[in-house]
């Protein structure tokens, strides 16, 4: 077809491209709003590169500007520690009219923890009226970092030596099991988190949950105090059933819980002001991100209005856009192709870009660290070249001149394995790891729709067309020997994905404690298997990413002809 034809092509291409991403990014309704400051936010004021496991801590400069930031946000603040920088943040929080809630981080080592317990004291009486409450320790039970005699003699010496109400700082569940540190503290400190319950609580429910909680403790505790002092929604990472970790998420929950306390005369505490990219070691990509504000100091939602999940969307359309427009053309541009099949490979190309760029930019999202940011780059790279050869040898068959590509032969079966041992991993530890749906976008999708363009452009059987080891080779050669053994693990793992939810749930001390009868916990297992949408799009891409293996398998059964 001649040039004018092709360009006009790539144009409407590129333009259906960038209004898909539009659609797909669209404003979410959220209807909750809530105009007021929220009682109070965790703050840990640590940016990319700063970690209290490296001692690399915020300098005071940092820490007054974040504190700024949050004048007219938050009435209050409640800090960690009362060392490592922080013990800074009471004169400085005064500047800006913010009260704090001043804690001790307490640990295993005994040593830091008669520090932290010092500094707390010295802070607390040196500024009376910043410091309205203090807490000493922070899941410490949780954690089995002390037992409850050793918490118990921490607090009393702060509480001994201070005017403040002293409290400590737990899950809801660790109070209950432990009523007589309630004897101990002036106020109770629990938290309530609805996305790390051992069953966990989809958002839509979190409300519910919540009042329901802060009653049973209530009603355990009469006449105490007590203050929720960490609550709040991840805006991304893993599922956990029916808890979806998204931006839209954490907005609809944090509007719901200021608007819930409100109501309801809760006092609480906003889990967290700023994510905490340092977090990610430990917790994986969830941990870090539960602030209000990202690590680069940018609002995630407002608390009235619709709410935009991906706001960076039209510049990695654009992107996404603009790269299919060029590959497709630089494909076709000394290639006699029919319309039609320009249309086609423009379509690939397009499906291509967008694929390799929702790669991408997971990728880099995923980056914490320098070592994060190559490891991001290296994937980044080779999904970009995966995508690059399917395009080249799309050409070549839509053209009749099927071209071997032997990089992408070797790439697309070690994405099969590498499917199969992020299941596994997902199955023997994955509270905090990734569901790995948006790194294999295109050797699944991508690999996918040139199969199916292999199926009818070439006019052959389907097995012949889908066949791992004959995606990418020349008519007659081709043949990957462990086919077998790749698509009996993908096939597997179809089953093992979903499987993985319900052996955590199962492993949950709480969890077994409430239901000790199988008969009880069978229907809950089974229930949070299909409720995490997110297991179950991963285990169908699975079954998708076995097809070639499986396809190979018949080719090699059936007779020579």
């Amino acid at each position: 077809m001649n040039r004018l034809g092709l360009v006009l092509i790539l144009i409407l291409g590129a333009a259906l491209d960038f209004a898909a991403w539009g659609w797909l990014n669209r404003p979410v309704p959220v209807p909750l709003s809530f105009d007021e400051p929220f009682a109070s936010v965790s703050f840990a004021p640590f940016r990319r590169g700063e970690s209290p496991l490296t001692h690399d801590y915020p300098t005071p400069a940092e820490i007054e500007s974040d504190l700024a930031s949050l004048q007219g946000v938050a009435r209050g603040v409640r800090t960690y520690t009362s060392r490592e920088g922080l013990q800074i943040v009471p004169e400085l929080a005064g500047r800006y009219g913010l009260e704090v809630t001043q804690s001790a981080w307490l640990g295993r080592k005994l040593d830091a923890n008669a520090a932290e317990a010092d500094a707390l004291i010295a802070q607390a009486n040196r500024y009376p009226d910043t410091i309205k409450r203090v807490i000493v320790g922070n899941e410490v039970l949780l954690r089995e970092d002390l037992t409850v005699p050793q918490l118990i003699g921490y607090l009393r010496k702060v509480r001994g030596s201070i005017k403040q109400p002293v409290s400590y700082a737990d899950v809801w569940a660790f109070w209950l099991k432990h009523p007589e540190l309630a004897d101990e503290v002036d106020y109770i400190t629990v938290h309530i988190l609805p996305y790390w319950e051992d069953e966990p609580i989809g958002v839509e429910d979190a409300a519910k949950h919540l009042v329901m909680v802060y009653k049973m403790v209530q009603a355990a505790f009469p006449g105490k105090p007590i203050l929720i002092g960490e609550s709040g929604w991840p805006t991304r990472g893993r599922s956990r059933g029916p808890a979806s970790a998204t931006r839209v998420n954490g907005a609809r929950f944090v509007r719901m819980l200021a608007q819930v306390a409100k109501e309801n005369g809760f006092d609480y505490n906003v889990v967290e002001a700023f994510d905490q990219p340092w977090k990610a070691e430990m917790e994986g990509t969830v941990g870090a991100n539960w602030g209000v504000v990202d690590g680069r100091r940018a609002v995630k939602f407002r608390m009235s209005g619709p709410v935009q999940e991906n706001p960076g969307w039209p510049w990695q359309a654009g992107a996404a856009a603009l790269l299919g427009a060029i590959g497709s053309g630089c494909v076709a541009w000394r290639r006699r192709l029919p319309l039609s099949r320009v249309v086609v490979l423009s379509g690939l190309a397009q499906l291509l870009a967008a694929l390799s760029m929702g790669q991408a930019v997971n990728a880099w999202w995923l980056g914490y660290d320098i070592l994060g940011d190559v490891w991001g780059l290296f994937r980044i790279i080779l999904h970009a070249k995966l995508a690059f050869w399917i395009l080249r040898t799309a050409g070549s068959v839509l053209e009749g001149k099927p071209i071997p590509a032997r990089w992408a032969e070797r790439l697309v079966p070690l994405y099969g394995m590498a499917a199969v041992a992020d299941t596994v991993l997902l199955l023997v530890h994955g509270r905090y790891r990734d569901i790995p749906n948006l790194e294999f976008l295109v050797p699944c999708l991508g690999v996918l729709a040139f199969a199916l363009l292999r199926r009818f452009a070439l006019k052959i059987r389907w097995d012949e067309a889908f066949a791992v080891g004959r995606l990418f080779a020349a008519d007659g050669e081709g043949g990957f020997g462990p086919a077998k053994y790749v698509a009996i693990g993908l096939t597997v793992s179809v089953l093992l994905a979903p499987l993985s939810e319900a052996v955590a749930l199962a492993m949950g001390q709480d969890f077994t404690a409430m239901h000790p009868l199988w008969s009880d916990r069978l229907p809950l297992l089974l229930g949070i298997m299909a409720a995490n949408t997110e297991m179950l799009v991963w285990s169908g891409m699975l079954a998708l990413l076995s097809l070639p293996y499986w396809a190979e398998l018949s080719v090699r059964r059936r007779p020579v002809q």
